[in-house]
């Protein structure tokens, strides 16, 4: 059976990525808390520490010495629709996955070493001043799907678009954490074919947040038309694009279609004639879609199947499909409105975090495959420690009995021993469903927190109720959610700015507070590792401790790309937030002859 060959957690993590997971604590000699985490002793192992790198190769993967083939239509499922046609501010995964095809970034994470960082739109770039300034140089002749010329002027004005601080910098703006104002001489035009970053430090971390799939280039002559490429109807008509495929048809809750560019800047890309994007929510149509070998892949590790349902599906199709593993990148969590009562008593977050019984949920959603609910994904204390604090350890141990106890005094001590009544709101999106169902059960029986309203929305529907909680002046219209949060790329600055400050994709009550604030900025500057884990060991303690946050880790989840036999080219990302444009898969010549022969 699939569920015997679910691998444990280390094992699913990249030799890459366990270096950085082996961190440990030095001793204190304080007795941990029901409330606090303990620091046991080990040694302590190299961190990712955002430091001048030097550049990376180049060029583009080279076309493997067996040829891939040209030509075949492919199918790919996305798990929920297309939010966001316009890339600038959006947090949307669905989204990028539809938009990442039509368009192209200065730079991209490379399709064979996927940890690398390579051009795209550039030729080459340099870095001087010390790894503080970075120029780009950008290749000629590109031309946009119109025909018109795409240049360094495209790139300029796109950047300064999403270094604008009056909007919401979502992952397209990650970046802008590491440089100068854009409009200040964070981002220049030095010519036709060159831009200039300025950094406020020395990062490594910055082309990485750089090269994500979000940081499209988008065509300035049609923006300056007013025209809104948020709408799929305007990108089509207006041929809007650079990238290897071109919109031809999209149809809301359905599907949209892509086709190949012909006059592609890159010679020999894409192979593919065409793609289909197919939706679908519901994980029993997905697989038996597969089964009959109707969807090729998925576009992207976010599937709507369970660990054990993608690994059932390897062995019900004979290995036609396979599973391919991203690393621990996504951040389950639960969400909570702080700017409503009792959510903004640090009493009443602390008991509940106290009180969800991790081990149980892992186990009903996930089949035992997420990674513990350290805040920090194991990139401070290991998830070996983690795993020890109060809350996370079993519940079914004398210690985990003792977290109960705590949780039900603290909720007497906020003068709720009788608990409350409470909504929660979930995206009808992969497991997310399943997460809060046991959340909500574990509450009730050990707080007496009564979910008397359980509501389920559309991936878009759902955003947008969150998004009532964003202004100052709003409390909004949710109260508990379940929601994730994929990692753009494995740094402690992808989890705070996804999560822990103003402005975060998943931070829609704006929540910061003033002290964790410090604690981020003083380790994105840091360079030396073991100081910078020291800082992000307090940051974690902090956020752990619910004496002011609005998420509660609930752990880390492993997502899975499901990819036919027949279909080349393809190795896993880092992360889930990359690696859309599919321009270097292809498939192999069997099925290329069966679908012509149809």
């Amino acid at each position: 059976m699939a569920i015997h060959r679910l691998f444990s957690l280390r094992l699913l993590i990249p030799l890459s990525l366990m270096a950085v997971l082996v961190i440990a604590v030095a001793c204190g000699s304080e007795e941990p808390t029901a409330t606090s985490a303990p620091a046991p002793t080990a040694e302590p192992a190299p961190t990712n520490t955002p430091r001048p790198t030097p550049t990376p190769r180049l060029e583009p993967t080279p076309t493997p010495a067996s040829g891939p083939q040209y030509g075949g239509h492919v199918t790919m499922s996305a798990y929920a629709d297309t939010k966001d046609w316009d890339p600038k501010g959006s947090a949307s995964l669905s989204s990028i996955q539809a938009v990442s095809q039509l368009y192209n970034q200065i730079v991209q994470f490379d399709t064979v070493d996927t940890s690398l960082v390579v051009c795209d739109l550039c030729k080459s770039w340099e870095v001087s001043n010390g790894g503080q300034t970075f120029i780009f140089h950008i290749r000629p002749g590109i031309q946009w799907l119109d025909g018109e010329t795409l240049d360094a002027d495209d790139v300029h004005n796109t950047m300064l678009r999403y270094g604008d601080l009056e909007t919401s910098k979502g992952r397209s703006g990650l970046w802008r954490d590491y440089t100068l104002e854009a409009s200040e001489g964070g981002v220049n035009i030095l010519d036709a074919d060159s831009v200039e970053f300025n950094l406020q430090f020395p990062s490594g971390a910055f082309i990485k947040f750089l090269a994500v799939d979000y940081v499209k280039v988008l065509p300035k002559h049609l923006l300056d038309q007013g025209l809104d490429l948020n709408l799929a109807e305007t990108v089509i008509e207006n041929r809007s694009g650079s990238g290897p495929f071109v919109l031809d048809s999209y149809q809301r809750d359905d599907g949209y279609k892509v086709s190949k560019n012909e006059n592609y800047f890159k010679d020999g890309r894409p192979y593919f004639d065409s793609i289909d994007h197919q939706i679908i929510v519901d994980p029993s149509v997905l697989i038996a879609q597969m089964e009959a070998g109707k969807i090729d892949m998925s576009n992207g590790g976010f599937t709507n199947l369970t660990p054990t349902q993608a690994l059932e599906l390897e062995d019900s199709t004979d290995g036609a499909m396979r599973v391919v593993n991203v690393s621990p990148s996504f951040d389950w969590g639960l969400m909570l409105n702080v700017k409503k009562e009792p959510f903004d008593n640090p009493l009443v977050r602390k008991a509940i975090a106290l009180a969800i019984d991790y081990q149980e949920w892992n186990d009903l959603v996930f089949d035992n495959t997420s990674g513990v609910g350290c805040p920090l994904m194991g990139l401070a204390h290991t998830f070996e420690e983690c795993e020890q604090w109060p809350g996370l350890r079993p519940k079914d141990t004398p210690e985990g009995q003792a977290d109960i106890a705590e949780a039900q005094r603290l909720m007497a001590e906020a003068g709720l021993s009788d608990g409350f009544e409470t909504r929660m709101d979930v995206r009808q999106v992969g497991t997310y469903p399943d997460q809060c169902s046991v959340v909500k059960q574990q509450l009730e029986e050990v707080l007496n927190i009564r979910v008397t309203e359980f509501q389920t929305y559309p991936s878009a529907v759902g955003y947008a109720l969150f998004g009532t909680s964003r202004p100052a002046d709003q409390a909004g219209d949710w109260e508990m959610a379940c929601q994730g949060e994929g990692q753009v790329v494995l740094d402690v600055d992808g989890i705070v700015g996804g999560v822990y400050t103003k402005g975060a994709t998943r931070n829609y009550t704006d929540w910061e507070n003033a002290q964790v604030n410090t604690w981020i900025e003083q380790q994105k500057v840091e360079t030396d590792p073991d100081k910078r884990r020291e800082i992000n060991k307090e940051l974690e303690l902090f956020l752990f401790g619910q004496d002011d946050n609005h998420w509660i880790t609930l752990g880390w989840g492993v997502l899975n790309w499901m990819v036919s036999e027949q279909i080349q080219g393809f190795h896993a990302p880092q992360t889930v937030q990359t690696h859309f444009k599919h321009e270097d898969l292809w498939f192999n010549r069997p099925l290329l002859d069966r679908q012509q022969s149809r």
